[in-house]
């Protein structure tokens, strides 16, 4: 567990994942997606039993942050690894903050945390992600730390009756 000073002053607390977790992890999801269009599920669609969630904590090929302001769970980042032996050595990075926690510095400091995390991994070598074509935040927050932009896909993602456009970024560790 790590106490860290945000630029307002205010506090965080960040922590890797446990199983007990899952509980607060599934109404997170669930809330934080009704709040942007830019997660690849809506409000109340991330369907993982609590039971399946601690399962997947447990003997993910990965880890998982927790960010925690005033004992309320702010955000949820994570590294996806690979089982396939092809894949061994790439992990699929997901961040995900509570809309009253944008604008803080949280998505910096978790991106930092998980690529720190990769770099310590002897078997990890690049790092990916899928990002909507329009949230220039987070465009500009990966591009600031290093990642390559590889491609858009057209359409990927479905809202309502909009189409969003989804650009593909990378990172060598």
């Amino acid at each position: 567990m790590e106490i860290i000073e945000l630029q307002d002053g205010q506090i965080i607390t960040i922590r890797k994942a446990a199983k007990e977790d899952a509980s607060i992890i599934i109404p997170y999801l669930n809330e934080v997606a009704g709040e942007t269009d830019f997660l690849s599920f809506g409000k109340d669609e991330f369907m993982m039993s609590i039971g399946d969630e601690a399962e997947y904590i447990e003997k993910n090929n990965g880890v998982m942050f927790l960010v925690f302001m005033d004992d309320k769970l702010a955000s949820v980042s994570q590294l996806i690894g690979h089982t396939k032996k092809r894949e061994l050595h790439t992990c699929e990075l997901a961040i995900s903050i509570r809309k009253e926690f944008w604008g803080l510095g949280i998505g910096k400091i978790c991106l930092g945390k998980l690529i720190q995390y990769a770099k310590h991994d002897e078997l990890l070598k690049l790092i990916y992600l899928e990002v909507v074509s329009e949230n220039k935040r987070a465009l500009s927050l990966y591009k600031n730390i290093g990642f390559i932009e590889a491609g858009e896909i057209p359409a990927l993602m479905r809202v309502d009756d909009r189409y969003l456009d989804v650009k593909m970024m990378y990172l060598p560790v």
